[in-house]
């Protein structure tokens, strides 16, 4: 799937260019198709691949409506693709976080890992 090419500026100054960190192509985004209750698919994206792994980086972890619910979509997105996902925060605290979010909602292809910016 393409996306736009965003300028230096749009990142947070501590991440910027680290769509190209290894794994990530700045040209596409690794997407996976979800397939809803509803009968419609919807993509959910990535961003990036290391190895059998889709990536994908946070700077911030939240635990709020919203980011349950794109959780949610990710978890069942994997599932029925039989993937697996790591996402890369820049601290432990957030690793910490998002260890008790994943473990509260009972997602078990997400992987997580510190990765400095």
């Amino acid at each position: 799937m393409r996306k736009n090419e965003p300028s230096d500026d749009d990142w947070p100054s501590a991440w910027r260019g680290y769509d190209r960190a290894a794994g990530a192509r700045p040209d596409r985004v690794p997407a996976l198709t979800l397939a809803t209750a509803d009968g419609r698919s919807r993509h959910v994206r990535f961003d990036g691949i290391d190895g059998d792994y889709l990536i994908d980086r946070k700077l911030r972890v939240v635990d709020l409506p919203r980011s349950r619910t794109q959780l949610m979509r990710q978890a069942e997105a994997l599932a029925q693709a039989r993937c697996y996902a790591t996402w890369e925060m820049p601290t432990e605290a957030e690793r910490a976080l998002a260890a008790a979010i994943l473990a509260r909602a009972g997602v078990r292809r997400i992987k997580l890992r510190v990765m400095n910016p």
